[in-house]
């Protein structure tokens, strides 16, 4: 997968019995929640000391199961689904988790038919446990397949339950099977190795809180670092510190990090461009798109910039969309991508837009420009700098790292799509590591790094085999593969852009397993140093041990409590209902007022038309309507408007 060439741009893109334990038969030990993808017999497994005491519980409580990445959690799911008894429903958070997933419950002794589901696939016809993410799910529920039925389950796994906590699908499923007629009898269990996103022990205890009123959780089960030892368990300690490879200076020509506000960052950038206080790289880089925007509209009446459009993503598509009109317009997407990767970045990432331009060979792509835009090109490259920093703190650390090479087996975690390309080039044009190592990029396929620059769903499993045996040795992937991703383990994770919060860190730090691995971060927010990050675990971890279920809400607390927040959420509502907005509105006010407004299967009536039945179903009040239309987002629409009419109306 070469990203050399840029004109070879990569196409990457009831609840039953309980069954006796299965703990007493011993033929394996797994030592991986990882497990091998490869179909194998079902097979009789030997759970470790803290996976059998864990899923003991789990068996009989509603349990959050926290472990470190590569201590079996998967395990444990499938021993508790095997002794409760089918038909059960795991839900992973990404399409890849959905066969690797359902592969580890075949092979698991005593497990049912298991089925896969995700938007690729069709609905699985015959099944006693389903894996699928859970948009798929939800949208399966909504079209009334009965085999999807909250009422068919006892035991509703969430894998990666951390989820739950945000603005996540998760937390939907979350809130429909709390309201639906199984809600109380179905098992729940919910894996993870980090609780929360949060940062601060108030914050973790609140977000842990809710996660667990969310669920209807009564145990959290972990296990501390002599147990996950003396059952085997390799990986590193909790709060295990990382190696620190901070050379990075902070730049005082930037915006400071308390003043960057993200929703207004393409305005905050572009006024700094006006004043000129924006850094001298940006001035020269927006002059010289200027330029090129100029002799594009030379040869294109059309021609409309971008720029003014705060959606940056849609900078690039606009070039990249008329690339038939001049060939103009293909460079000029690589320099709107340029550009953005330095307004997304708060003008921190000149390094990264410079290498990105020399990639996709912008400074050498000079014969389809006219004389002054290819003089504007060939000084923008003059003035702009050879080195950079970070890429060669990398470099050293990959050689010190990599050593000969016959051993090392390495990830590389970045946080955009697109700086995977560019590390993937910065390491092949290095006069040693070009040689040394053989890297593969991987990141979520739904959406592109560029344009014209993407990983294919087969180019991302293939990236992901080329790992497993050997025939490439450094991955360089976005945080798509700190999550349950079958990947082998690594003696080597480098962190190259700052972690944001524990799970990040927790995660990451479980992919380097094996003896004498190497956990490194090249770059720390301030704010968020690894000291702090390796604290949050502990932390989290303290939460765990002491957890104890909150008491049963007052039902008159808990009505006044939603009554508070529907009131709080009524302007939602009142500020002016329109077709087009009627759904959004709907959507934001069930968020406010955490209720989940749930949708009947659509109908089609003799008329040909279809029928959409929404309800909004709180505490406090249900309330129905229907809508009907030509299409079923007319209908939904039409719904929306009616059931916002009537809400509104109840209230008096």
């Amino acid at each position: 997968m070469q990203q050399n060439t840029p004109q070879r741009p990569l196409k990457l893109q009831k609840q039953e019995h309980i069954r006796p334990s299965t703990t007493d038969l011993t033929p394996i030990d797994i030592t991986s929640e990882e497990t091998s993808t490869t179909t194998r017999s079902p097979i009789a497994m030997k759970l470790r000391p803290y996976q059998a005491r864990i899923a003991e519980v789990a068996v009989t409580a509603n349990t959050v199961v926290l472990l470190p990445t590569g201590a079996g959690k998967t395990l444990v799911a499938a021993e508790v689904i095997t002794r409760i008894g089918a038909p059960a429903v795991m839900f992973v958070p990404t399409i890849p988790l959905v066969s690797q997933q359902a592969s580890a419950f075949r092979a698991h002794a005593g497990m049912p038919s298991v089925g896969e589901y995700h938007g690729d696939l069709s609905v699985p016809k015959d099944f006693s446990v389903l894996v699928t993410t859970p948009k798929a799910f939800e949208m399966a529920q909504a079209r009334g397949e009965p085999a999807f039925a909250w009422p068919r389950f006892g035991v509703v796994v969430f894998d990666e339950v951390h989820h739950v906590i945000k603005d996540h699908p998760y937390r939907n499923l979350a809130l429909k099977l709390r309201q639906s007629d199984s809600g109380n009898r179905v098992r729940i269990l919910g894996l993870t190795a980090s609780l929360t996103y949060a940062v601060g022990a108030t914050k973790i205890e609140k977000s842990v809180e809710k996660l667990c009123s969310e669920l209807r959780i009564e145990k959290i089960e972990n296990a501390d670092d002599d147990e996950l030892r003396r059952g085997g368990y390799r990986g590193a300690g909790r709060g295990a510190i990382a190696e620190l490879r901070l050379v990075c200076t902070a730049r005082a020509d930037v915006v400071a990090r308390d003043g960057r506000k993200p929703h207004l960052m393409h305005q905050s950038f572009f006024d700094r461009v006006r004043r000129a206080a924006a850094t001298t790289f940006s001035m020269e880089l927006v002059r010289t798109i200027r330029i090129l925007e100029a002799a594009v509209r030379a040869v294109d009446s059309q021609f409309k910039s971008p720029l003014p459009s705060a959606s940056l993503k849609t900078w690039g598509e606009h070039a990249h969309g008329r690339t038939s009109v001049t060939p103009m317009y293909g460079q000029l997407e690589h320099w709107y991508e340029a550009l953005r990767l330095v307004v997304t970045s708060w003008e921190e990432r000149d390094d990264a837009a410079v290498k990105w331009l020399q990639m996709m060979a912008a400074d050498t792509a000079l014969p389809c420009w006219p004389d002054p835009a290819a003089h504007a090109i060939k000084l923008f490259f003059a003035t702009s700098p050879v080195s950079f920093e970070r890429f060669d703190n990398l470099l050293t650390v990959l050689s010190e790292k990599a050593g000969t090479g016959s051993c090392f087996r390495g990830i590389i975690f970045v946080q955009q799509r697109i700086m995977t390309h560019v590390l993937q080039y910065v390491i092949e044009n290095d006069p040693k590591l070009g040689s040394l190592l053989c890297s593969k990029c991987l990141y979520a396929t739904a959406t592109p790094a560029s344009p014209s620059l993407t990983i294919t769903k087969k180019g991302a499993k293939s990236a992901l085999s080329a790992f497993a045996t050997g025939a490439a040795n450094l991955l360089i992937a976005t945080n798509v593969a700190e999550e349950g991703l079958d990947i082998p383990e690594a003696n080597c994770v480098i962190y190259f852009d700052p972690m944001n919060h524990a799970v990040s860190y927790v995660q990451g730090r479980g992919r380097a397993r094996q003896e004498g691995s190497s956990f490194v971060m090249l770059d720390q927010r301030e704010d968020r140093p690894a000291s702090l990050l390796a604290k949050q675990e502990h932390e989290q971890h303290a939460i765990a041990s002491t957890f104890a279920p909150r008491q049963a809400a007052d039902p008159a607390a808990e009505a006044q409590a939603q009554r508070d927040r529907e009131r709080s959420a009524r302007p939602v509502l009142s500020a002016g209902i329109t077709e087009s907005t009627a759904v959004a509105k709907l959507n934001l006010y069930c968020k406010k007022t955490k209720v989940v407004c749930g949708e009947t299967p659509t109908r089609v009536l003799p008329s040909g038309l279809f029928q959409v039945t929404q309800r909004y179903d709180s505490v406090l009040r249900q309330v129905e309507a229907s809508g009907v239309g030509p299409t079923k987002k007319v209908a939904r629409r039409q719904a929306a408007v009616a059931l916002v009419t009537k809400l509104i109306a109840s209230f008096k």
